[in-house]
């Protein structure tokens, strides 16, 4: 789509497309409407059964342990189930159980025949080559395939039910069909679970056989190893070995202790003195001998007060003294000599306890050395063998608990987590076509399309349609914009001028509706040229367009007509010297005219001006057409025409032909005072338009502005021109004084 570079909203900009292209929707949404609504009549009518089922994602607690499969609760299992549910009712198997269940395959709609004619679509199909081999399809897969085509597995959100519908031309079938897709699945969903049962049944018999074989293997191994290693038991509290080495460790402590205590007591007997010991100061002889020695010594004293040392009987006493002295050494070193080899006895017996016990504290410990090796591989077969043992256990429960749960095969459905809350009926109404939707669809669908085709087409033009599209490229200002006048106005004001008056030429439309939004275009035109030039206003104009049939004559002859209600002389000339076509609106004949004095046969060119019947308003026509138009208006005749028109006329204007055609705009707009390009709406290209203002540039002429002619205003929401047009008509004396203002810049 264009962009027309206003500051207008984007919608206003949307909705100005879609009135203008509004044909184009009106066909798409008629086309799209009639389609469905024939599509609804042809359609054979389709009946809709629906059954509900109730599915759980458990089975019913009718035991207390678990069935073999174990319920993930998290999210992702839920979603997972379910989708896995809806596969299975719609899979092949469930729908070959459903045929099974009618006898479908004999049925007149199964049977392979009963398609019918092929349709235009298959027809042109069978007419491609393809390289698919045929491949022989049984009834049974071809019933069920037709089942799965028409089969719809629906879930009811925000529940654990589930909707099972087929559709068919026949009510009755279609109930049927879908009663037999629910049995069918629920049969099949019985037998997935019981068959996982005896799989697993038999399993486990395998299981348990086996593991029984290793435990005897096992344990004679075990056996044979405990009698090789003399191995009775590991356990510390029943070990035999790890308690003789625990109290032959307490005797040996025991043992030590007694030999410090006698090595102690041996060396306190060494270094005590004889008469120190314990035993000779107890003994009750030596005791005796100390008392008979200190009598002697008693005695002995008391006479060696008396009588001299050489005396008899001093001597006899003193050998008696020194007999008890010697006979109490005698017993005090023998008693201390008995006391000691006593001490050194019970020493030595000590010692050699205490080496006896370490001797034996080695040889238990090397014992329980090889007992504890021993013990890792006896322990590890004791291990394994109560390991599966207790595995051996488990299986034997879990076999007992699978044969209690195959029994309840005989319960059916009720052991069973899918459960039919619905059954199918036979729908009383048709559920297809339904030519409301259908009809609301077409619309849709055709009103979308229109749009969209629309705006492609809409970006597709390459022309100008508007004021602002102009103004956003091009590089000389948008003059005015004159509306579509007459019968291609519309068609609410092709209706309005049929009721009221025969429709008018709108060359002249500013002569004879003045109220038209068409007049007061062109007068804003006469206004912008007016005040183009500071100081002064043009006098002479041109008036051309890029391309043919674009408005130019027109423009020149209302523009002239706007220009002669001011009061001002107003001569028009026509210079299109190919196609002239000034004459014809005044009903003028063409034969003399600009030609006649460009070629010098008359020499005043005032002589060939003409009256229009319009006040302030004369035509000079073109003439014969000549073989050599630029030539004409490339001389100084032309030149010269010019000055002698001025002398008489306030304005002369100037018509011309397109610009790409030929080179005479280029030349007459060369000598005039103004240039202004004529483009039409919806029909000059932008390529055009910028080429036609390129050549004049490119000779030295700048053109005052453009002038978009045949503007679609209820399409482009330029609506005002006709209230601009009224108000206008209605206010005179207010157009009275603005002619007067616009009289002042007469020069």
């Amino acid at each position: 789509m264009p962009d027309n570079g206003s500051g207008t909203t984007p919608l206003l900009e949307y909705w100005a497309v879609l009135v203008r292209r509004r044909w184009v929707v009106y066909l798409a949404v008629c086309a799209a409407t009639l389609a469905a609504l024939v599509g609804s009549f042809l359609a054979t009518p389709m009946y809709r059964a629906t059954a509900s089922l109730h599915v759980e994602r458990q089975q019913p607690d009718i035991l207390t342990f678990r069935d073999l499969s174990r319920t993930d609760y998290s999210w992702a299992a839920y979603s997972d189930f379910y989708q896995t549910q809806y596969k299975i009712l719609s899979s092949e198997a469930v729908t070959r159980r459903a045929v099974e269940r009618l006898g479908l395959t004999s049925h007149p709609l199964f049977e392979p025949s009963s398609g019918g004619e092929p349709g235009l679509l298959a027809r042109l199909r069978a007419l491609v080559p393809t390289k698919r081999i045929a491949v022989e399809v049984s009834p049974l897969d071809a019933a069920a395939a037709r089942i799965r085509g028409a089969l719809e597995v629906t879930p009811v959100r925000n529940s654990q039910l589930v909707r099972v519908s087929w559709i068919g031309a026949d009510p009755q079938l279609a109930a049927q069909v879908a009663n037999a897709v629910v049995d069918a699945y629920m049969q099949f969903n019985m037998e997935s679970k019981f068959t996982a049962s005896d799989q697993a049944t038999e399993f486990l018999v395998d299981q348990i056989g086996q593991l029984k074989r290793e435990i005897a293997t096992i344990e004679d191994q075990l056996q044979q190893y405990g009698e090789s290693k003399r191995i009775v038991s590991i356990d510390d509290t029943n070990n035999i070995t790890l308690k003789a080495l625990s109290d032959i460790s307490q005797r040996r402590t025991e043992a030590q202790t007694r030999l410090a205590e006698k090595e102690a007591s041996y060396r306190s007997i060494l270094q005590s003195p004889p008469d120190a010991l314990p035993e000779v100061l107890n003994s009750s002889l030596i005791n005796r001998l100390k008392e008979e020695y200190a009598a002697y010594e008693a005695d002995y004293s008391e006479k060696a007060t008396r009588f001299k040392t050489g005396w008899p009987g001093m001597q006899t006493l003193e050998s008696k003294l020194e007999q008890a002295r010697l006979r109490l050494e005698l017993e005090t070193d023998r008693i201390a000599r008995q006391v000691l080899l006593a001490a050194e006895a019970d020493y030595n017996k000590a010692l050699s306890e205490v080496r006896n016990l370490d001797g034996l504290l080695d040889r238990q410990e090397g014992a329980a050395q090889r007992l504890k090796r021993d013990a890792v591989e006896f322990a590890t077969l004791q291990t394994e063998v109560q390991k599966k043992r207790e595995t051996l256990n488990a299986l034997i429960a879990r076999q007992n608990e699978m044969a209690l749960s195959t029994r309840l095969r005989d319960l059916d459905v009720t052991s069973s987590n899918v459960r039919v809350v619905d059954r199918a009926r036979a729908p009383v109404a048709p559920f297809s076509p339904r030519t409301r939707l259908n009809l609301l669809l077409g619309l849709a669908l055709g009103l979308g399309a229109g749009v969209g085709l629309a705006f492609f087409l809409d970006y597709l033009d390459n022309t100008v349609a508007t004021p602002a599209q102009l103004a956003a490229f091009a590089t000389l200002p948008v003059l005015v914009a004159v509306p579509r006048h007459g019968s291609s106005a519309g068609p609410l004001g092709r209706v309005r001028r049929r009721k009221q008056e025969p429709e008018q030429p709108v060359d002249l439309v500013t002569h004879r509706d003045g109220s038209a939004g068409a007049s007061e275009a062109y007068r804003q035109l006469r206004t912008a040229i007016l005040l183009s030039s500071p100081g002064k206003a043009p006098r002479q104009l041109m008036v051309t367009s890029a391309l043919p049939v674009e408005g130019k004559s027109l423009t020149v002859l209302n523009l002239a007509v706007v220009l002669a209600q001011l009061g001002r002389k107003v001569l028009v000339v026509d210079t299109d010297l190919r196609r002239p076509r000034l004459h014809g609106p005044f009903e003028l004949d063409n034969g003399t005219g600009a030609t006649t004095y460009l070629s010098g046969l008359e020499p005043d060119p005032l002589q060939l001006v003409r009256p229009t019947g319009i006040e302030n308003l004369d035509i000079l026509t073109s003439g014969p057409i000549p073989p050599n138009p630029s030539e004409l208006l490339n001389s100084e005749t032309f030149t010269r025409l010019g000055a002698s028109l001025l002398e008489r006329y306030d304005h002369v204007v100037y018509d011309s032909p397109p610009t790409l055609s030929v080179a005479d705009p280029v030349i007459v707009g060369s000598v005039v005072d103004a240039v202004v390009l004529v483009v039409r709406a919806e029909r000059t290209p932008k390529q055009s338009i910028r080429q036609a203002i390129e050549k004049f540039e490119h000779s030295g002429i700048s053109p005052i502005g453009i002038v978009l002619n045949d503007v679609n205003v209820e399409a482009h929401g330029y609506r005002n021109y006709h209230y601009h047009g009224r108000y206008a008509g209605e206010e005179p004396g207010r157009r009275e004084s603005g002619k007067a203002r616009a009289s002042g810049t007469r020069t």
